[in-house]
C-alpha cells in the first residue's frame, strides 16, 4: 500500500478531495442547533434586562415618593393611591406609629408637640403574568397637627 492510499477513506476514489454530502449535512445541523441556542439565550437575556429595568424604575418611583414624604415639613395621617404613566400604582400610607412598629406602651405614653409617624410606600406593577410590589417603610418625627 502506498502512502497516498493509507490516508484515504474507504469508499472514495483515488484523488478525490473534499467532504461528502452526509458530512456537510451533519456539520450544518450542528451549526444550526448552536445558532438557534444562541438566539434563544439572547432573547431571554433581553427579556430579563427589560424586567430588571422596569423593577429599577419602580424602586426609583418608590424612593422619590418616600423622599417627598420625608421632605414635607408637616405630615397629615392619610392614605392615597396614585397611578403613573409607566403603569406603576403607588400606595402612600402615613399614620401615627404604634405597637405594630415595635413601640412599647411606655414609649407611646408621653405628651409632645411632635409625634412619630409611620410612612409606607408600595409600588405595584405588572410583570409577566403576575403583579410585583416594592415596599419602603420608614419612621419620622413630625409636628403634631391633630
Amino acid at each position: 500500500m502506498t502512502r497516498r492510499e493509507e490516508g484515504r477513506r474507504p469508499g472514495r476514489a483515488l484523488g478525490s478531495v473534499g467532504f461528502t454530502l452526509i458530512e456537510v449535512a451533519v456539520a450544518l445541523a450542528i451549526l444550526g442547533v448552536g445558532v438557534v441556542t444562541c438566539l434563544q439565550i439572547f432573547g431571554a437575556s433581553l427579556r430579563m434586562q427589560q424586567r430588571a429595568s422596569r423593577e429599577t424604575r419602580a424602586v426609583l418611583a418608590a424612593r422619590a415618593a418616600m423622599d417627598a414624604l420625608i421632605a414635607t415639613p408637616e405630615l397629615q395621617d392619610h392614605s392615597e393611591d396614585r397611578n403613573s404613566a409607566e403603569g406603576f400604582r403607588t400606595h402612600v400610607l402615613v399614620r401615627h406609629a404604634g405597637r405594630d412598629e415595635g413601640l412599647s406602651d411606655k414609649a407611646l405614653d408621653f405628651q409632645s408637640d411632635y409625634s412619630l409617624r409611620y410612612l409606607q410606600i408600595d409600588v405595584t406593577w405588572q410583570d409577566g403574568v403576575g403583579a410585583k410590589t416594592y415596599t419602603l417603610k420608614s419612621l419620622r418625627m413630625a409636628p403634631e397637627n391633630e
